[in-house]
Parts: C-alpha cells; structure tokens; sequence
C-alpha cells in the first residue's frame, strides 16, 4: 500500500511514555512544513511529580481547558473527573467543521473511554467515515489490536512515538499526500 494511502496513523507507546509530548512535537513540525493541524492534545498536569490531571487543548486556535482533575474521593469511580469545559472544547476541536480542510487531525488520546464507547468515539467514528484527512490516534500500546479491529477497513499505520523517525515518518506521508491532491 503506497505511503499516500494511509488515513489511520496509530502513534503508540506505553502509558506514561511520552506519548502526548512526541505528538506536541509532531505539531509544532507539521506546522513549521506549513502544514494545518486540527485536533486536540490532552497535557499532563503535575504537581510536586504526582499527575493532578489533564488540560485540553484545541491545536487549530490553541485555545485551552481543564478536561480531567485527579477525584478527590480517591477515585471509587475511576480516578478523574471529567470537566465540563474541556469536553465541550474537545468535541469542537474534533468536529467536521473544525478539521475540515486541515492536512492533519490528531486525537490524544483514543483509549479504554473510546474502547467502550465513551469518550472521543463518537467524534472520531464520524472523522473516520467523513473526512479524508490523515488522522493521528494517540493509542497505548496495550490497546493497539482492539484499535486495529475496530477499525480494521481502514489503511493504518502503527509508528512508536518514542522513536524520532516516527515523526519524520509522519511528514513525509503527509508531504506525499500533498503532491498528490
């Protein structure tokens, strides 16, 4: 299958390993290529080295909210609650409209939320069947053969994010892309 194909791009590694940083830079390249980036990055939050929670930022405005914070009971129900604000943001950040006419969509994360139906599903499921913009699902590598399932139709590509070239790698589908149109 030639590079150009490719419409699912999953940027995998462990939980925790820096995959939502090597995607930041991924973008910041992407757009420095001259390429348009739509999407949105959930960022670690940290205080005193102990994870508080996750901001969600929109990567075509970079506009910011708080998506998840760290349950104060101490998580009997899973351990964050999820932010109004950030949800609202994510979903428009993912929607038709906010990534139509872009060269790249990115999802941070797709993951046991998306796996049951929750989550960024909905908004990804309908990018999956509408848009024909490459779309970079940041995937723990625990999930990768559910991911790979469930959307087993569509041309996909698994890159580490860990692995500099993976980056490079990215680039160049999207520059042959380009050529292409």
């Amino acid at each position: 299958m030639m590079l150009t194909q490719k419409k699912l791009i999953l940027w995998t590694g462990k939980k925790h390993s820096g995959k939502t940083t090597s995607a930041a830079k991924l973008v910041r390249i992407a757009h420095n290529e001259g390429f348009d980036v739509a999407g949105l990055l959930a960022e670690a939050l940290y205080l005193n080295g102990r994870l508080i929670g996750f901001d969600a930022i929109d990567l075509r405005n970079e506009t910011r909210a708080p998506l998840a914070r760290l349950k104060k009971d101490g998580g009997k129900t899973g351990r964050f609650d999820f932010v109004t604000e950030g949800v609202k943001l994510g979903s428009a950040a993912l929607s038709p409209a906010s990534t139509e006419f872009t060269d790249l969509i990115v999802v941070d994360e797709f993951g046991p939320l998306e796996m049951n139906f929750q989550g960024w599903r909905k908004n990804v499921d309908l990018l999956v069947r509408s848009s024909k913009t490459v779309i970079l699902l940041v995937v723990r590598q625990e999930l990768v053969r559910q991911v790979r399932r469930l959307y087993a139709n569509i041309p996909s590509l698994q890159l580490f994010a860990a692995e500099s070239k993976s980056i490079n790698k990215v680039i160049s589908i999207l520059k042959n892309r380009r050529q292409m149109s």
